[in-house]
């Protein structure tokens, strides 16, 4: 199977959906958000699941599906499903163990999406990434990814090296 242009890549809810309008200008291919994606769902009456999240995207693009959030917890709670539904998954996180504010998502993604694309479609097979900040100003975001599955324990994570 031809991969395609580019992998769908959602933002999770737990992020800024201002965040995929810009990270999509600076690197040129689009982000997905959960409003997008679900378009008229009362999301305080009707809460959406990580569950609905991860299903949708095995079946919109399964192999070709980014999910990106900030809820690391995920990783372990879904692992099982995740690895079913085929998708990879992206985490983003702060120094301190805390979620990124807006500027801070924006940074990361920008720096680490054009990578990630690059290795999903030449892999072709799910992967899971993590971009983290650094503490200390002005130090750059780092990419790392799993070498192995989300069901291997312990984890295995190897810094991506910058381009």
């Amino acid at each position: 199977m031809t991969p395609p242009l580019n992998p769908f890549c959602l933002l999770d809810e737990n992020l800024s959906g201002a965040t995929a309008a810009e990270v999509s200008a600076a690197i040129s291919f689009p982000i997905a958000t959960i409003a997008a994606e679900w378009p008229g769902r009362n999301f305080d009456a009707d809460p959406l699941l990580d569950e609905e999240i991860i299903r949708h995207l095995g079946h919109k693009a399964g192999r070709w599906a980014l999910w990106i959030t900030a809820d690391w917890r995920a990783g372990y709670k879904h692992r099982d499903l995740i690895t079913s539904q085929g998708i990879s998954v992206l985490w983003l996180r702060a120094p301190g163990g805390r979620n990124p504010t807006l500027p801070e998502q924006q940074r990361m993604l920008t720096s680490a999406l054009p990578t990630v694309r690059h290795l999903l479609l030449a892999g072709g097979n799910p992967a899971y990434f993590r971009v983290r900040l650094e503490s200390g100003p002005g130090l750059p975001p780092f990419l790392e990814r799993l070498q192995g599955t989300l069901l291997d324990r312990p984890l295995n994570w190897q810094r991506v090296p910058s381009e």
